[in-house]
C-alpha cells in the first residue's frame, strides 16, 4: 500500500499491526520521503515488529539503514558489478545486528526454466494439489517468459550474483534463506531446497545454511522462544530427509517425514 505523508504511514502500519502481521516490509523506500520511512520503522518497532526493506538499489539500502530497518531482501536486479563501498562499510558496522535474505535462486531457476531446461515442467511434483486449469495457465505463461524485456538482462545479471552474495556475507550480516516463492517458476514445493543448494554451490558451509533456514529467521521474527531450534518447549515442527545434508545439501529435497506441532502428517 502507498503512503501520503508520515501520519498516513503511521496509520497504515498500525492497521497492519492490528490485523496481526508478524513484520512490516518496505518496497521502493527510495521513492518515499525520509519522514515517511522513519514513521514506518518507528511505528513498527514500538509494537515490537521488525521491519524488512527491499534492496535492489543502493539508495534503497542507504535509506533503510538511515531509518534503522532490521533487515533487507534480495541481492539486486541491476547490472552493477557489486555493492558500493560506503554501503558495504555501513553493513560491516551493523554486522550481525542486521539480517539479509538474498534470494539468489529465483534468477537461476527462472532462466533455466525459460531457456536451459524447460523440461523441468514435465515433472508433476510442482503441480501437486494444484487445480488443472491453474497448472495449465502457469505452463502457458512460462512458455513465453523469455520474451519479456527483463528476461533479456538475465545473462548479464547471473554472473554477478555470486560476487554480490559473497560481498554481503563478508560484511557479517545474518544471512537468511528466502525464496520469493510464488513468482514465475519458483514453486512452493521446491523453492527452499533450491535456495539452500545454491548457497552450497557458492561455498557456504552446510550447518550455516541450515541455521539460515531455521535459527536466524526465528530470531529475526522474534519467535525463537517457539521456533527455529529443536528444544523443549518449542513447536515440534520437524522434517526428516533421506541422507546427510552436512555432506550433501541436495538431500534436503528428499523429504521423507514431516512432523507438525508434534504430530506426524507425512
Amino acid at each position: 500500500m502507498g503512503v501520503t505523508g508520515a501520519d498516513d504511514a503511521k496509520a497504515k502500519v498500525q492497521r497492519l499491526i492490528d490485523a496481526g502481521v508478524d513484520f512490516i516490509k518496505l518496497i521502493d523506500q527510495d521513492q518515499m520521503t525520509r519522514d515517511e520511512v522513519r514513521a514506518v520503522v518507528e511505528t513498527a518497532h514500538r509494537a515490537g515488529r521488525p521491519v524488512v526493506a527491499h534492496a535492489h538499489r543502493m539508495d534503497e539500502i542507504r535509506i533503510g539503514l538511515d531509518a534503522g530497518v532490521d533487515g533487507f531482501e534480495h541481492t539486486g536486479l541491476g547490472t552493477a558489478p557489486g555493492y558500493a563501498e560506503d554501503v558495504l562499510q555501513r553493513l560491516r558496522e551493523r554486522n550481525s545486528g542486521l539480517y539479509w535474505t538474498p534470494t539468489i535462486s529465483p534468477l537461476f531457476t527462472l532462466y533455466e526454466t525459460g531457456t536451459v531446461f524447460p523440461e523441468r515442467l514435465d515433472d508433476p511434483a510442482w503441480r501437486v494439489g494444484m487445480p488443472a486449469d491453474m497448472a495449465s495457465e502457469i505452463r502457458r505463461s512460462l512458455s513465453t517468459i523469455s520474451q519479456l524485456p527483463y528476461y533479456a538482462l538475465f545473462p548479464s545479471r547471473i554472473p554477478l550474483l555470486q560476487r554480490k552474495f559473497l560481498e554481503l556475507r563478508g560484511t557479517g550480516v545474518r544471512m537468511m534463506i528466502g525464496t520469493d516463492a510464488g513468482i514465475p517458476a519458483m514453486f512452493h514445493g521446491d523453492a527452499t531446497w533450491r535456495e539452500m543448494v545454491k548457497w552450497r554451490e557458492f561455498g557456504v558451509p552446510p550447518m550455516e545454511i541450515i541455521q539460515s533456514a531455521t535459527l536466524w529467521p526465528a530470531r529475526f521474527l522474534r519467535a525463537e522462544d517457539r521456533i527455529g531450534v529443536l528444544a523443549p518447549g518449542r513447536y515440534a515442527d520437524i522434517i526428516l530427509v533421506r541422507g546427510d545434508p552436512l555432506t550433501d545439501m541436495t538431500v534436503v529435497r528428499d523429504v521423507k517425514v514431516v512432523i507438525q506441532g508434534g504430530k506426524r502428517v507425512r
